[in-house]
């Protein structure tokens, strides 16, 4: 090995140095990221327009046109405004309590937010989905401006080109050595920012847009109030359903009461209260077994659907899907519980949903009997019989089809471990900040109509029970024992990182960092299918703000 490549690895012990030294900011990045301050039930005293004209107007004065400098010209989702108003404090410019800090985001993601289509390729970063890898549809502002953060972060944002340009000069106010780090040091990088990009952007990510006048005109009375089917899906544990009551509280502000069940029998009761934003903008929080959850929903245009991710306040890397449709909006067909079915065989598949009246088809090739039937669950054993032709199906109940998909397969050809690259972050040992593990699943893949696998017409068969194993992902790795000192994933495919702090026992006394490859090994009768991914064990990420 040589000496350069060990010094490489010196990195996480100089960045977890460097970490020392902005843990002052540790309480300030809770704050801005998923904390109560956003979510908990606001105080119905505190009026967020008077609040805004008192605390924030006497620096954004009015404008000739309307409105107050500055603030006027943007719109932005409530986590951006939010992170907007911590920084004005951290700032020192305005002195605000959280009720009242609530209060103001909720009067400017009212008035300056963005329309349910305008936030609906963006979702993920609201939603703190981990391990997702952008595709930008510009690749000169990924350059530009995600090399810093994510693209979704000014996606998420409307001003006109004025307004952008401005941001830039923001930015080399804040950030002074912006122009000289890589991909920015050998271009123009200022004047293109100020002129070219900030005219992209505008056009891009315009103020005045169509979507949000007819939103913010016909879209702002909502009432989610009513009786909710629930359907959802948790990594490494499976699905999971049941119903959930919500009621209003007044002023925007909401309880849900609901009763989940998974497949594997376990049970989860809960009550959450939340604040809607922006007429569709959901933020909630509930707790479960002693961990804060953070709800990051959506409420759909017509009203009858809350979709998005509940997610651990302190490891948002944990969390799961969650859709719920009003009990009255209609029938529905949500969830096909397992979505495959092996040719040949027979297994027990669950149909949910709300309203499943009529004749339940699962397409050519497979018969079925019912079990249990419900307005909310069919239960039923299916067949598929031999010789049936593999690939999807649509499934349906009466007039309600299934919008994902179900395959018949006569076998399991390769299996692929997800995500495909992970980061977990090394944590605890006396710290604030918990470790951050990292969840794996195994999903098996036929290879499909051309008989090769591997190719661009396999088909995604679906999640399988696993064994579980770590190793050294590359020399590298090994030389520096990283599978022993990383940490440890269990049988459920969840990877636990080690403690955090200085290792006497690993080489420079290192901290307990490594790359390692995670194998998940599935059986498909006599056989044994392996599939890998790569994970980064990392340190402690001392800055997590809203939108990262």
């Amino acid at each position: 090995m040589t000496l350069i490549l060990k010094f490489e690895r010196m990195w996480p012990l100089i960045i977890a140095f460097l970490g020392l030294l902005v843990s002052a900011c540790q309480d300030v990045s809770k704050e801005t990221s998923s904390r109560p301050s956003q979510t908990a039930i606001a105080e119905q005293t505190v009026d967020g327009a008077s609040l805004f004209h008192q605390r924030c107007a006497a620096c954004h004065s009015p404008t000739d046109t309307g409105g107050n400098s500055r603030i006027s010209q943007v719109r932005k989702t409530p986590e951006g405004w939010f992170m907007t108003v911590v920084r004005m404090e951290r700032e020192g410019r305005v002195v605000v309590n959280r009720d009242e800090r609530r209060a103001v985001v909720k009067y400017l993601s009212d008035s300056q937010g963005l329309a349910p289509v305008e936030t609906a390729d963006f979702r993920y970063i609201l939603e703190k989905r981990p391990n997702i890898i952008e595709s930008p549809a510009d690749p000169e502002l990924a350059v530009m401006c995600g090399r810093c953060h994510s693209n979704a972060r000014y996606s998420l944002q409307r001003r006109d080109a004025d307004e952008w340009r401005k941001l830039v000069s923001f930015h080399v106010v804040q950030f002074p050595t912006l122009e000289y780090q890589t991909m920015s040091a050998e271009r123009r990088w200022f004047e293109e920012a100020t002129t070219e990009f900030a005219s992209r952007l505008g056009e891009n990510f315009p103020l005045q847009s169509t979507a949000w006048d007819n939103w913010r005109a016909n879209g702002m009375d909502a009432n989610p109030s009513g009786q909710w089917r629930v359907v959802g899906y948790e990594p490494g544990k499976g699905r999971y359903e049941g119903i959930a009551t919500i009621s209003a509280l007044g002023g925007d502000n909401y309880q849900a009461v609901f009763a989940l069940s998974y497949t594997d029998g376990d049970a989860w009761k809960g009550r959450s209260e939340a604040l809607l934003y922006s007429g569709y903008e959901w933020r909630g929080r509930n707790e479960r077994n002693g961990a804060v959850l953070r709800e990051v929903y959506a409420l759909s245009e017509d009203g009858s659907r809350l979709s998005g991710r509940w997610l651990d306040i302190d490891r948002d890397e944990r969390g799961g899907d969650w859709t719920a449709v009003r009990m009255d909006a209609g029938d529905s067909l949500l969830a096909v519980d397992p979505p495959y079915l092996r040719i040949g065989k027979t297994r027990e598949i669950r149909l949910l949903g709300v309203a499943l009246e009529g004749i339940v088809d699962f397409g050519p090739g497979v018969k079925h009997e019912i079990v249990s039937r419900s307005a909310t669950e069919i239960v039923v054993n299916a067949t598929s019989v031999a010789g049936s032709s593999q690939g999807l199906r649509q499934v349906s109940v009466g007039s309600t089809e299934f919008q994902g998909s179900f395959s018949l397969y006569d076998r399991v050809d390769t299996i692929k471990v997800i995500p495909e690259n992970a980061v977990a972050r090394v944590g605890g040992a006396g710290g604030k900040l918990l470790p951050v593990p990292a969840q794996f699943e195994a999903v098996g893949y036929n290879r499909g109509a051309d008989g090769k696998p591997n190719t661009e017409d396999d088909i995604r068969i679906g999640v399988f029970p696993a064994t579980w194993s770590h190793s050294d992902f590359d020399e590298l790795a090994t030389e520096l024992e990283d599978a022993r000192f990383a940490g440890q994933i269990d049988n459920n495919g969840r990877f636990q990182p080690a403690v955090a702090g200085i290792n006497p026992d690993r080489y420079i006394s290192t901290n307990n960092v490594g790359v390692l490859a995670i194998t998940g090994t599935v059986i498909d009768d006599d056989r044994e299918l392996s599939g890998t991914a790569r994970l980064v064990v990392t340190v402690q990420r001392f800055i997590n703000p809203p939108i990262n």
